[in-house]
């Protein structure tokens, strides 16, 4: 659950980093950050959820 916490913040400052450089000139880099931020999003979203647990296999 740590992690997933983590990243959810790294997340949301990178969708918000590519909303706003999507102002500028640059579309590819304001693509590449709204994609890296949605993907970290999605994965802590299945961290957070339990759906994904990367320790279930240590814990019996």
């Amino acid at each position: 659950m740590g992690l997933g916490v983590i990243l959810i913040f790294v997340s949301i400052i990178f969708i918000l980093w590519g909303l706003f450089s999507r102002k500028q000139k640059n579309k590819l880099i304001s693509n590449a950050l709204l994609v890296v931020g949605t993907i970290a999003l999605s994965i802590s979203i299945l961290l957070l959820t339990g759906i994904y647990d990367p320790y279930a296999n240590h814990i019996k």
